[in-house]
């Protein structure tokens, strides 16, 4: 995880995945962030790249990975509000 998490990561990618915000690799130490999201805040962006960057410390979504979440993003569940709120985008327009 980046200086400011006290972990230096791998490599980080893009995807355009309509149903997936991101995704972590671990064995890869890779991360993969769709590109919808850059229409989100910024502060929606930080939970996703802080969420990812997480599995690579606790690859579930347990308890300790909800510890590391809340002392990394204190304001966890409200950017995870803000992400469930509306779609990311539509992978094909019909008209």
């Amino acid at each position: 995880m980046g200086s400011r998490y006290g972990r230096e990561g791998g490599r980080a990618g893009r995807e355009t995945d309509e149903n997936q915000v991101g995704a972590c690799n671990i064995e890869a130490r890779r991360i993969w962030l769709n590109l919808e999201l850059s229409k989100k805040p910024v502060q929606c962006l930080e939970y996703i790249v802080v969420h990812e960057m997480a599995h690579l410390l606790e690859r579930h979504h347990n308890d300790q990975f909800i510890k590391l979440m809340d002392s990394f993003v204190s304001q966890r569940r409200l950017h995870r509000a803000e992400l469930n709120r509306a779609p990311l985008g539509h992978a094909t327009w019909k008209y």
